[in-house]
């Protein structure tokens, strides 16, 4: 991995029964902010990169970007702690695709989000 998302260690994957992806990572303290919790900001990453490799699986790995994430913040997190997150692709239209994401430690749910992105296919020549 590159980039931002390279800070989130490594991705764990697997597919459930319903052919949903599920992504995982492990809080370590390189993730966390001055009180020991985990950082926003790695979070809403975890989050965004998740759900953006679902997207890119759902529309057979075209180029997508996020056009918009809200994000909120349920429950705090400490390290070391196994973050799982749960996706689902809500509505395509056009060349948009919106999705929600849960970020759970164990039975918990840490960060909900829900976001649109914006995807680019071979043949279509808008820039």
């Amino acid at each position: 991995m590159k980039g931002l998302p390279a800070a989130l260690g490594e991705i764990y994957t697997y597919r459930d029964e319903q052919y949903n992806w599920h992504y995982g990572f492990q809080l370590t303290e390189e993730h966390c902010n001055a009180q020991g919790f985990a950082h926003g900001g790695i979070l809403m990453t975890a989050i965004d990169h998740g759900l953006a490799l679902v997207i890119w699986e759902a529309v057979d790995r075209a180029f997508c970007a996020t056009v918009h994430l809200d994000t909120h913040f349920v429950t705090p997190v400490k390290p070391p702690a196994l973050l799982e997150l749960k996706t689902q692709i809500t509505k395509q239209s056009g060349n948009l695709v919106f999705a929600v994401g849960e970020l759970w430690c164990d039975d918990v749910m840490a960060v909900t989000s829900a976001g649109v992105w914006s995807v680019k296919r071979a043949q279509d020549s808008r820039s």
